[in-house]
């Protein structure tokens, strides 16, 4: 939409000019420049902004500004954080260079505005991002413009208000077993690693904090037994694992324990050192999930969806599932199980270790049967049976 023209002035000095109309009045504009980088900031910048005259006006003084870019007050708000792991610092940096810098990230954080930032997000959408991807992006764009604010490099965040694109998917996010469900997908595990499987659904612990418990997080002689959760599996900068704090600070906490897991812990934590893992692979190392993931929850998936005859054929007689959950799933399985048994959500917050009680029922307040009988009820008085009265007027064709 817009381009650049060079021009010699009389003296012998170049300019660049930045020509473009604006979509509003018809009119050719432009903008002239000393600097070729400036033009062609500019140019990009205006064609973000539509081309529209107010734009470009703020665009051509925001240019002309000292301070600095969108790359630098990114990275420096990155290196600010003072509450996450090297990894999350390294995903951030990675997000930056992926889906900021090669777009706005060489331009003054001066002359961001509202429209650069949507016609950023639009770009995303356009190009296939997912909707998450691109609301974690404009997540660490907008964590960033307020950095900017307090650091006085600009007076407002050009993030607020821009729409982000919603999902368009038709499913759930989360899969729930059933009791028999879940029963049935335990009998298709490996023994040696059923344990875990059942801490995880009897719990709701994260993988990283149920593969990262060393026998001297439990208790299983108090009333109630407990774990105590105090760490998870990272990764470093460079991806190499090791154990530190778990997710946030609400994450550190004791879950209390079943008496039938107990039965079940108890001899596999028997006899081993207070700082040894419990669960382990069977070379008694950490636990890859991506390792458990192809060789144990996979195959014991398969087996529960298609179970086999011993000629390897399908038996049509046999119990089986059709879900496809994954191991985090047994995370929400456990809070489906606890709403149905009336756990209240702030206790189930604090059990799941969620750092507010908005993420619990964000996630969960959609199973919480009371709630949806009462909403349901409320529906019906509203109707005052006037769905019952539809049957008798309706013809028997239309029955």
């Amino acid at each position: 939409m817009a381009s650049i023209r060079e021009r010699r002035r009389s003296d012998g000095t170049r300019a660049f000019a930045v020509l473009w109309r604006d979509p509003s009045t018809g009119r050719q504009t432009s903008l002239t420049y000393d600097d070729l980088r400036d033009a062609t900031v500019a140019r990009q910048l205006i064609e973000a902004a539509g081309g529209h005259a107010l734009e470009a006006a703020r665009i051509a003084e925001g240019i002309r500004k000292t301070g600095p870019t969108v790359d630098d007050v990114i990275s420096e708000h990155i290196d600010l954080l003072t509450s996450v792991g090297p990894d999350t610092r390294k995903h951030y940096r990675t997000q930056l260079s992926a889906h900021i810098s090669p777009t706005l990230g060489p331009y003054p954080v001066a002359a961001m505005t509202y429209r650069h930032i949507a016609g950023w997000v639009n770009a995303m959408s356009a190009k296939g991002l997912a909707p998450k991807t691109i609301a974690n992006v404009h997540g660490l764009f907008s964590a960033a413009m307020t950095t900017a604010v307090r650091l006085g490099y600009r007076d407002d965040n050009p993030c607020v208000g821009v729409e982000l694109p919603k999902s368009q998917a038709t499913h759930d996010d989360m899969t729930v077993l059933t009791r028999d469900e879940f029963s049935l997908l335990l009998s298709k595990v490996s023994p040696f690693y059923q344990p875990l499987v059942l801490t995880l659904v009897a719990t709701g612990l994260r993988w990283g904090e149920a593969t990262a418990l060393t026998v001297a997080d439990f208790d299983l002689t108090t009333s109630p037994p407990t774990i105590r959760v105090t760490k998870a599996w990272k990764r470093d900068a460079d991806r190499h694992w090791y154990v530190g704090p778990p997710k946030t600070r609400r994450a550190r906490r004791t879950v209390s324990l079943p008496d039938d897991l107990v039965a079940v812990l108890a001899p596999v934590v028997a006899g081993k050192a207070p700082g040894a893992l419990v669960f382990t692979n069977t070379v008694r190392s950490q636990l890859s999930s991506s390792r458990f993931w192809t060789q144990t929850w996979t195959p014991a998936l398969d087996a529960a969806t298609n179970p086999l005859l011993a000629d390897g054929s399908s038996d049509p007689a046999a119990a089986r599932i059709t879900k496809r959950p994954r191991v985090h799933d047994l995370r929400h399985t456990h809070a489906s199980w606890m709403i149905a048994a009336g756990v209240d959500l702030f206790v189930l917050q604090r059990r799941l270790g969620h750092e507010s009680i908005h993420t619990t029922t964000e996630t969960y307040a959609h199973l919480m049967p009371d709630q949806q009988k009462s909403a349901a009820d409320a529906a019906g008085r509203a109707l005052g049976g006037l769905a019952g009265s539809m049957g008798t007027r309706m013809s028997p064709r239309q029955t």
